[in-house]
């Protein structure tokens, strides 16, 4: 029985090796799967939270790249990578290939790839593995009219017209664009001295004028009598001067006899203080090289009438006004979706010049009595006039910008600070460089409220 019994130990222990050997011949051959799948895991949940990181990152570069001012792939990509690398800085993700762009339709898009390394690469054969993010952003944008009033009064001539060229040449590439769509950027100029040239459109903002002479404005030709009381005749021009009455200070349209605008009225006595300027106003447009062609034109004479200019860089931008011009140079209505409205108002000195019937009253600050006159100025003073204006401008929804350029008058100064939207939207450069650089400021402006309003 013993010997029974010890036999059947035996067979138990020899059982027991056995189990005991193949379990572990099993797990060995299990072992290097079951490794495989922990560090399967561990990467996977590691790029799982670097592609989020990565993601995250990315949509605020794409927006913030959609935000600026950029339009091609290399400065798209120059602002995206830095502002994707500041986010990642820390993070650990290990950047490849990354590219931002912009369609014809103002989206923004924004492409990256990171490289996540393998816990294991011996197993698997491979050191690390790629994971790639998109973005993509709308940019937000506002169709742009600005009209410019620039100053090509006598003190302007020599260097300071040029360096008022060049500025303004720039600014108009500021902020016309090659791409008109969805959205539209168009510049108006009005030139202008002691009037505006509005050319063909003068019969139809100050009326036809009746043929012969008169003593009443009115008439192709205006007897008159001077500051020195004595009797001379001028004759109508195409430029025009102050509107006056009720809607002296509106936008309303000219067309009737109470809205009209003023005539103007010069004489061959009349001298530099009293004439028509040859360049004329042009209405919105988005032709860049026709609008520097225009500015390179610009000769220097007359005396400063800055209302005036004032007045029609409003109205370009003026719906009420629209009726006048070409279809593609119609301003929008007032408080459209995705519309932006300026007017810059440059000016080299005070406003000195106020009209009576057409004509440079006796209360001017320039002139002498030969070519002024017998009557005070029907509105008041060329400064008190643009003061009124600027707050009407304003309070219809227009930005409004100003350049004093080498003022040294504090009355100009202070009419420039208070006419703009605001004191950072008022500029009083000295000499050709700071002009160069106030327009440059202010187109740069206009293209952020552009994508950011």
């Amino acid at each position: 029985m013993f010997a029974s019994i010890h036999r059947l130990r035996g067979r138990i222990l020899e059982f027991r090796r056995s189990r005991d050997g193949n379990v572990l011949v099993m797990f060995a051959m299990v072992l290097p799967a079951m490794l495989l799948s922990v560090l399967a895991l561990v990467d996977y949940s590691r790029a799982a939270t670097q592609r989020l990181e990565l993601q995250n990152s990315l949509d605020s570069a794409t927006l913030y790249a959609a935000r600026s001012t950029a339009t091609t792939e290399t400065e798209l990509t120059a602002i995206g990578m830095r502002v994707l690398r500041a986010n990642l800085q820390g993070s650990g993700v290990s950047l490849g290939a990354v590219s931002f762009r912009m369609d014809a339709n103002q989206r923004v898009y924004g492409s990256a790839q990171a490289l996540v390394p393998v816990t294991a690469p011996g197993i698997i054969g491979v050191s690390q593995v790629t994971i790639g993010s998109t973005s993509e952003v709308a940019r937000s944008s506002n169709n742009v009219e600005v009209a410019i009033a620039l100053d090509v009064t006598g003190s302007m001539r020599g260097t300071p017209l040029a360096d008022m060229k060049s500025a303004a040449k720039e600014l108009v590439d500021l902020i016309v664009k090659d791409v008109q769509t969805p959205h539209y950027t168009k510049v108006a100029l009005v030139p202008y001295s002691n009037a505006v040239n509005v050319g063909s459109l003068a019969n139809s903002v100050r009326g036809t004028l009746t043929a012969g002479r008169c003593d009443t404005p009115g008439c192709e030709r205006y007897r008159f009598y001077n500051a020195s009381n004595e009797r001379i005749t001028y004759d109508a021009s195409t430029c025009v001067t102050e509107r006056t009455g009720s809607d002296a200070y509106t936008d309303v349209a000219p067309n009737l006899p109470p809205t009209r605008v003023g005539q103007h009225y010069i004489g061959a006595q009349s001298g530099d203080g009293n004439l028509c300027i040859a360049s004329q106003i042009v209405p919105l447009s988005t032709n860049r090289a026709s609008l520097k062609a225009s500015i390179d034109a610009y000769s220097a004479e007359g005396s400063t009438a800055g209302q005036i200019g004032l007045a029609w860089a409003w109205y370009m931008v003026s719906p009420n006004f629209a009726s006048l011009f070409p279809a593609s140079s119609q301003a929008a209505a007032y408080n459209s979706r995705d519309l932006l409205k300026v007017v810059i108002l440059m000016t080299d000195g005070e406003f000195n010049t106020a009209h009576a019937n057409g004509v440079l009253s006796r209360d001017s600050g320039f002139g002498s009595n030969a070519i002024q006159i017998n009557q005070n100025a029907t509105n008041g003073s060329a400064h008190n006039q643009a003061l009124t204006l600027c707050g009407r401008i304003k309070s219809s929804g227009v930005i409004l910008y100003t350049v004093g350029f080498n003022l040294n008058s504090n009355n100009a100064r202070n009419l420039m600070r208070d006419c703009a939207t605001s004191a950072t939207h008022a500029y009083l450069p000295n000499g050709g460089v700071a002009l160069s650089d106030a327009f440059r400021a202010i187109g740069q402006e206009i293209n952020s409220l552009r994508i950011a309003r």
